[in-house]
């Protein structure tokens, strides 16, 4: 007797983060995934089904590469959507063996996401809304987890600072165990457990930044991990436009090439899932599902460059205290960790506190980091010691800066530096004041300060001195002033800044550098925590210039005004909201300045010289190659001449700089070298005499 005809339905759960092989034949190792900016990968899907019975038709459905803005993927497979416009490969075969083997192959490049701006004001689209919801994995609605992520986020400044501490609580507190890998947790078990690995880590992450209103997504794919290509999860939440969040790997707005996506879900609970049709089908294993991977090409990231480190003594002695100070000014979203490791060797020369800072860097917004350093009290008699502190940051390049270290003079006594709060604790948009005493100086010194995102230094010639430093602080929470002298002192200062004030500023971004000419947007919100609307006045003050608008705030305005300028210099730009019966205003200074113009002229003269002129402004990391020489200035302004260790010719000369904003030039010309004949010599005063009547008509 025949059997009757059936179609049945197997679901295969895939488990995310669960280890998977790599090709045995890789041509390439990745050494640091982190760093990948852009990659090729040939993508291998194979796998067997085996059914009993008759079968005359299977169809299975398959976690595919997505193609987005990141992804270019070339699949030879058929594609359809499901409700979330996830695309899902279909493998199809008519009168299949019982065993079904299958095989797909296709390319995916990735590139690394770099996050540059995020919205300033924006509402939730109802396509997003779903990403909200809690569900039977994400409890997003449970109190638990709604406390906790209010707690984890109060004092944020944004809900982009909201999204890191929430990313970082989840990387700090949660342990990797590869024995969750088998096995899916919903949120409310990993909080218990803390414990997991990527899928239990995106989970929690997902359920607390849905619990106070920003959408986010459970991501499906691939990453190249310890192990080499293996299944991973990760998040995007919705600011304005999707970012993505990786609270395993502590990647947040910027998120390595390696990341493969291959679906959006709302739950955590991701499945394939296969059909067949048929006689006397009674049973369906799939088997085998591998997805392997091949890398073909890639590329690293460029890091940060433009940042400088600051020591606040050019001698340490015995004893001295001081402060190391980066200062970086990125054009990207930055968000981690940087470390600031002290030289090695046979004596302990310099001790770092804290050496490993947490980081938001926001691009166009300069900020500045510390680091508290203590000179070894015994070090031997009559010694100069060099120690070189090294930066390290998975964002910024490789730097160091040495700390001197002289012997041969005696410790120099305490307490000369004294500096004291106008108050502890403060409101949101109230001025807190330093005062500090200088006493019994016997040597000319450096003083300086560093508040919320602020540096000043002072020259102190006197013997005694005394000032108050006025700022106002721009971070609700605990707060710290630093005060150190060049001679070896320190002092930090706590204070607490409460969130009191129902209205103020937030988010007041001013280019740092502009060029002459060129536009950009001032931004800033105004926002208003209390009950009820506020009639205020919004003034935006630009070099003198007056920007006015009245208005009815309730919860936030934003802010945006497009300026340029045609004259260098420093421009002076102030945000003022009038009308609360208190000054509430901020200030920021813009370096406005000219595209720099690059001069040069070669000659010989038993060597070859290149002779540099930079006008309008000065350049930066100045690289110049001519043969296989290659010479490195770190800036320029006005003449320079180089030598270069070569025969008279003609060569291939090879400049590249940036202006003093960042911005990448190069230059590529032939040049000659060769001797001055006399009738070169009297060009050469005749054009000196020509040069010096149009400097006096102020030609070029």
């Amino acid at each position: 007797m025949k059997g009757l005809p059936i179609t049945l339905t197997l679901l295969v759960l895939i488990l995310l983060s669960s280890y998977v092989h790599a090709s045995e034949v890789e041509k390439n190792v990745l050494k640091n995934p982190a760093g990948v900016d852009e990659i090729l990968v040939k993508v291998v899907f194979h796998g067997l089904i085996i059914t009993d019975g008759h079968p005359s038709k299977i169809t299975a459905n398959i976690s595919i590469p997505q193609t987005d803005e990141r992804q270019t993927v070339e699949l030879s497979i058929k594609k359809i959507k499901d409700r979330l416009g996830t695309e899902i490969g279909v493998i199809e075969e008519e009168n299949p063996e019982n065993k079904f083997y299958y095989k797909i192959e296709g390319v995916v490049r990735v590139k690394a996401s770099h996050l540059k701006s995020i919205p300033k004001s924006y509402t939730i689209p109802k396509s997003v809304e779903k990403y909200l919801e809690p569900t039977e994995n994400i409890q997003s609605n449970d109190p638990q987890i709604r406390d906790l992520a209010r707690k984890i986020t109060k004092n944020s400044n944004d809900d982009f600072e909201k999204v890191v501490k929430l990313a970082e609580w989840v990387h700090d507190n949660l342990h990797y165990d590869l024995n969750y890998s088998n096995i899916v947790l919903d949120a409310l078990s990993v909080l218990e457990k803390k414990r997991g690995v990527c899928a239990e880590y995106t989970t929690l992450f997902v359920a607390l930044a849905r619990s106070i209103g920003i959408p986010t997504k459970f991501v499906s794919g691939y990453s190249y991990g310890e192990r080499g290509w293996e299944r991973h999860a990760y998040a995007e939440v919705y600011l304005g436009k999707w970012i993505p969040v990786d609270p395993l790997w502590l990647e947040i707005g910027y998120l390595d090439a390696t990341h493969i996506k291959f679906g959006e879900h709302i739950d955590n609970k991701i499945r394939n899932n296969v059909e067949v049709s048929g006689y006397d089908v009674n049973s369906i294993d799939w088997v085998e599902d591998h997805v392997e991977f091949e890398i073909a090409s890639y590329k690293n990231v460029k890091k940060e460059s433009n940042y400088t480190l600051f020591v606040s003594s050019d001698s340490f002695r015995k004893g001295d205290d001081g402060v190391v100070m980066l200062d970086v000014y990125p054009d990207e979203y930055i968000v981690g960790t940087v470390l600031l490791e002290p030289c090695s060797g046979d004596y302990q020369i310099v001790k770092v506190y804290d050496k490993k800072k947490k980081v938001i860097l926001r691009p166009g917004k300069n900020e500045t980091v510390y680091w508290k350093i203590k000179i070894n009290d015994d070090l031997p008699k009559n010694y100069i010691f060099t120690c070189p502190l090294t930066l390290n940051s998975r964002s910024l390049s490789l730097k160091t800066i040495n700390i001197t270290v002289n012997t041969r003079y005696a410790q120099r006594g305490k307490g000369k530096l004294k500096a004291v709060l106008s108050s502890n604790t403060l409101e949101l948009g109230e001025d807190e004041k330093v005062y500090i005493n200088l006493d019994n100086i016997t040597e000319n010194i450096k003083l300086g300060i560093m508040t919320d995102g602020e540096k000043k230094e002072w020259n102190i010639t006197t013997k005694n001195f005394q000032t108050i430093f006025s700022f106002r602080p721009q971070r609700t929470g605990k707060n710290k002033v630093i005060v150190y002298t060049s001679s070896g002192e320190v002092v930090e200062l706590t204070y607490n800044v409460k969130s009191a004030l129902a209205v103020f500023i937030e988010n007041f971004t001013v280019p740092r550098y502009l060029k002459v000419g060129e536009t950009k947007n001032l931004s800033a919100c105004i926002v208003n925590n209390g009950v009820g609307e506020k009639n205020v006045r919004v003034n935006m003050n630009v070099d003198g210039n007056n920007h006015l608008a009245s208005l009815m705030l309730k919860n936030k305005y934003y802010v945006s005004l497009p300026v340029s300028f045609n004259a260098s210099g420093l421009k002076k730009i102030t945000l003022e909201v009038l009308g609360l019966g208190t000054n509430l205003s901020e200030t920021r200074i813009v370096n406005v300045y000219e595209e720099p113009r690059i001069y040069y002229e070669a000659e010989y003269n038993g060597k070859g010289i290149l002779k540099l002129d930079v006008r309008k402004s000065k350049v930066k990391n100045v690289t110049i190659r001519i043969d296989k020489i290659e010479k490195n200035i770190d800036e320029i302004f006005g003449k320079k001449e180089i030598e270069f260790a070569l025969k008279p010719g003609k060569y291939i000369m090879n400049i590249t700089c940036s202006d003093v904003a960042g911005k990448h030039y190069e230059i590529s010309e032939k040049i000659e070298f060769r001797e001055k004949t006399i009738f070169d010599i009297i060009a050469d005063s005749i054009n000196l005499f020509l040069e010096k009547i149009f400097s006096l008509f102020q030609w070029e």
